[in-house]
């Protein structure tokens, strides 16, 4: 099923506004990224394939999201020969169309090779946040001249709203997750109280002191004690003797007798929030 631009108004804003509530109910952003990309093939006319390729907070492109492993095979050769319409797109901001990538200038290296495989036809669209363009959406098509300026202008619509959604989604996820690791770190605080006779202030600075000795982000550091006490407290279930698998304890232990616990158990407790 496809739609076009010469539909009427009304219907064209109801099948974008279906589109936008489809997405919209995906929580997940890995999720909310592969129904793009799913629902890109089944609305837009000739799209065979579709991806997004999104910048890594260290500005490294990768595809997220594919609907085929043609799609990121393309995908990846963009990104070996340094050329390309998703890369054009992301770099200039503005959308790029070819009807036949093995013949255009722009990109002599990766056409021909992307005509091979089947990509005769591109549309990449970039993806904005905020006025940066922090990848894009691209379409392929195995036939040549697959879109006309309906199909182009359609394909900006829909990536518009895909765009939106993903970053609805992506705000969702980090605040999931910020949520879970401030729960699993006042855990972990509580488990170093009960275990060394610490403050809450002062097991905060042990989890931060061993995340900066040992170079771990201190959620990472907070979900494995909370996973070993888990495993410790299974273990002690099963019956004496069986073995410990608290394999950070001992140089949490070693970083909270230096913290001067003993001297400062009567101190007013930090708040977990606050590293100083």
């Amino acid at each position: 099923m496809f739609w076009e631009l010469c539909m009427p108004l009304d219907d064209l804003a109801s099948v974008l506004a279906r589109v936008s509530l489809q997405l919209a109910g995906e929580r997940d952003e890995a999720v909310t990224a592969v129904r793009i990309c799913e629902l890109a093939v089944e609305l837009v006319e000739n799209c065979d394939h579709a991806s997004l390729m999104l910048k890594s907070r260290r500005g490294r492109l990768r595809t997220r999201a594919a609907s085929s492993s043609l799609c990121e095979e393309l995908d990846e050769r963009q990104l070996v020969h340094a050329e390309g319409p998703s890369l054009d797109a992301i770099e200039t901001g503005e959308p790029q169309h070819s009807g036949r990538v093995a013949q255009d200038a722009r990109w002599t290296s990766w056409g021909p090779q992307a005509a091979e495989l089947g990509g005769r036809s591109v549309i990449a669209v970039p993806l904005r946040v905020g006025g940066e363009a922090t990848g894009a959406m691209t379409l392929y098509s195995h036939q040549q001249d697959a879109w006309g300026r309906d199909g182009v202008d359609f394909a900006l619509l829909y990536t518009t709203h895909a765009a939106i959604a993903l970053d609805a989604a992506k705000v969702i996820s980090g605040l999931e997750t910020a949520l879970t690791s401030r729960h699993q770190i006042g855990v972990a605080q509580g488990v170093l109280m009960e275990r060394h006779g610490l403050t809450v202030g002062r097991a905060f600075t042990v989890l931060q002191r061993y995340s900066s000795t040992t170079n771990t982000p201190l959620s990472d550091v907070a979900a494995r004690i909370v996973r070993e006490a888990d495993q410790a407290a299974a273990s002690s279930r099963v019956g004496p003797g069986a073995p410990s698998t608290a394999e950070t304890d001992h140089d949490l232990g070693g970083i909270a007798s230096t913290t001067g616990a003993g001297a400062h158990q009567n101190a007013t407790p930090a708040d977990p929030r606050d590293p100083t």
